[in-house]
């Protein structure tokens, strides 16, 4: 088991850029640095020279080329340079590992292909600087990478078993205790990445399951990054039946608000830029097809065999034309046809027969043609049937009120077998379209629930103690930090209390290890139900509990830890028929201004229950130096 990666000596393993660009994004954390200086940097390194020049003379750019260094910095942006350099560095730095199981090659050209999928798909949709964002789709995934540098040997065995998605995290959080997600998002916050792209990689993978409100920038962001990624996944792991992906991106695209022609443009110019770009970082790439090429061979609906799946609905009044259509459709076009001879018989027979199409006469007895196309219009079933309007009526205002009423397509009467067949077959591509988007709406819908619910599930397993389902170390840390940021910037009281169980190995050589887990479950329900709701009671090891209470002053604190301790004290622990006696120890520290971290905090309440085990335990020791201090 290891700890938090940033954290440990596994810290100095991960990938970190070095050299030039270790000097450019040093550079630019300081507030008075220049486009000259930078420039000056970037000078020292003819290779990022060359593909800084290459990026802002780019078609995304616009203006007249330019041939300096500085002006490229100019044009680019400082952001755009430090991220580009740091994402060229770790490029060149991290071409090949110690990690057995890993393709570094694979990973550096899909992530080459996800970043310039980011920056032509940000570039169309006007998101922001293209070339920032191409960094964002190089790095979005780059704690996979991490995995492998930091834990070469564990990660190794874990691919091994071939894991994917939400198994994947759920896999890396049980072995290395964190995940590709989460170490990636830690790594942007130690290079400094903007938050707010941060924050959107952080979803690229799971988009639906984000806070970010529809149609705002870290929402298109973290829709672009997923596009993105399933543009890479599309492309480099190229599966036997591509059909069903092909429409999962064209779906995709229209979220963002993408026609399918704009977006295979956008594709095909993806392929050719990621070849490019493969050339100028020695990346491998692919001889991809065009995306448009690709596209154009899946069947077509209106070609597929069998057409016997189309359901029709024949309503007219009239037997003898009745009979024909029935004849004609059936007969020679194959379909399966149901007949009714006014409106109200048609509206009970479709319940029933459920039609794609509805071909009916205007003028009817008892329910008319118009009247049917409304009611058909009014249903939730109904909306979806393609309505054929026959009509001896060609004007004008007749067409209009037609339409209007929800008819999809007309034809005049007397029929002619020519043109109804072409309505048909513009029906059949219809129906056949609604229904795989439909299919695919449902797919995904389904997909984006399931791995939402199976995110929350790891979300709550990563912060959660599997015995006492209290809070973890990683939670309470968490909690504990933003208490902290409220207390130093706002003066807010804050306590801690550190709670070790008096003589649990006693419980554990007497009576078991499973009275002992039940021991602490219990104890664990009590500390809960006596804490405040804004208190964080959280497991921190073993037999050891902290309470972590914002808000909280240390005289505040000194009757929240007697009063647990009195509640503890009076509990009695069914197990086996024995009832077993528990006592803690407590140790109360409190933020005064003394106190520079939150670990010091955490120190003192450590110090404190030891002086309350060394005093003789079931008591609360209450930390001298932590005294609340103006």
């Amino acid at each position: 088991m290891h700890e938090n990666p940033l954290t440990t000596e596994n810290k100095k393993r991960l990938p970190s850029p070095q050299g030039v660009a270790l000097a450019i994004m040093q550079a630019c954390q300081r507030e008075d640095v220049s486009i000259a200086e930078v420039s000056r940097l970037v000078q020292t390194d003819p290779a990022l020279a060359g593909r800084l020049l290459q990026l802002a003379n780019g078609a995304s750019m616009g203006g007249r080329p330019t041939a300096s260094v500085q002006g490229a910095v100019g044009r680019l942006g400082l952001q755009s340079v430090r991220q580009l350099a740091l994402s060229f560095s770790l490029i060149d730095q991290y071409g090949q590992g110690r990690c057995a199981g890993f393709d570094y090659p694979g990973f550096w050209s899909h992530s080459l292909l996800m970043a310039v999928a980011t920056r032509e798909l940000s570039a169309r949709l006007r998101l922001g600087s293209a070339d920032e964002l191409f960094s964002c789709g190089l790095l979005a995934r780059i704690g996979c990478l991490g995995l492998a540098t930091a834990y070469p040997e564990d990660y190794a065995q874990l691919l091994s078993q071939d894991f994917k998605g939400a198994a994947l995290l759920q896999q890396e959080q049980r072995v290395l205790l964190t995940d590709h997600i989460q170490l990636s998002g830690e790594l942007h916050a130690l290079w400094g990445l903007p938050t707010v792209l941060s924050e959107s990689m952080r979803f690229h993978e799971q988009p639906g399951v984000a806070a970010f409100a529809q149609g705002s920038r870290p929402w298109q962001l973290a829709q672009v990054l997923h596009l993105a990624w399933r543009m890479a996944d599309f492309f480099i792991q190229t599966q036997h039946d591509q059909s069903d992906r092909i429409t999962e991106l064209k779906l995709l695209a229209g979220t963002l608000g993408m026609a399918e022609t704009e977006f295979s443009q956008c594709a095909d110019t993806v392929i050719q830029q990621w070849k490019h770009w493969g050339a100028v970082l020695n990346v491998r790439v692919t001889d991809e097809e065009l995306f448009s090429t690709m596209a154009q061979a899946q069947v077509r609906p209106d070609q597929e065999p069998n057409p016997g799946w189309l359901k029709v609905l024949i309503v007219e009044d009239d037997a003898i034309v009745r009979r024909l259509l029935e004849k004609w459709l059936r007969d020679e076009c194959h379909y399966t046809v149901l007949t009714a001879n006014d409106g109200h018989a048609a509206l009970r027979a479709a319940l029933v027969f459920q039609p794609h199409v509805v071909m009916t006469d205007w003028q009817m007895p008892v329910m008319d043609g118009l009247e049917l196309c409304r009611s058909l219009r009014a249903s939730d079933w109904g909306r979806n049937i393609y309505v054929l309007m026959l009509t001896s009526a060609d004007s004008e205002n007749d067409l209009v009120r037609a339409f209007e009423g929800g008819v999809d397509d007309y034809l005049t009467k007397p029929v002619n077998m020519r043109a109804l067949s072409a309505r048909l077959k513009a029906a059949w591509r219809f129906v056949r379209l609604r229904d795989a988007w439909e299919r695919d709406h449902e797919r995904l819908t389904g997909a984006a629930e399931e791995l939402a619910l199976i995110n929350r599930r790891l979300q709550h397993a990563a912060l959660s103690d599997p015995l006492t389902e209290l809070a973890n170390r990683r939670a309470g840390l968490n909690a504990l930090s933003q208490a902290w940021s409220a207390s130093t910037r706002h003066g807010h009281g804050l306590s801690v209390i550190a709670i070790d169980v008096d003589y649990f190995k006693a419980i554990n050589d007497i009576h078991g290890h499973t009275c002992g887990d039940v021991v602490l479950q219990r104890l664990s329900q009590n500390l809960r139900t006596t804490a405040r709701n804004e208190d964080t009671v959280c497991r921190w090891g073993g037999e050891e509990f902290m309470v972590i209470c914002p808000n909280m002053t240390q005289d505040e604190g000194l009757n929240a830890a007697e009063r647990l301790r009195a509640n503890i004290a009076d509990l009695r622990i069914a197990v086996d028929g024995k009832l077993i006696e528990v006592t803690i120890s407590l140790g109360l520290a409190s933020w005064n201004r003394s106190l520079s971290t939150q670990d010091q905090l955490l120190a003192e309440a450590d110090k404190a229950l030891y002086a309350a085990k060394q005093g003789g335990r079931n008591r609360v020791a209450v930390s001298q130096s932590s005294a609340f201090a103006d």
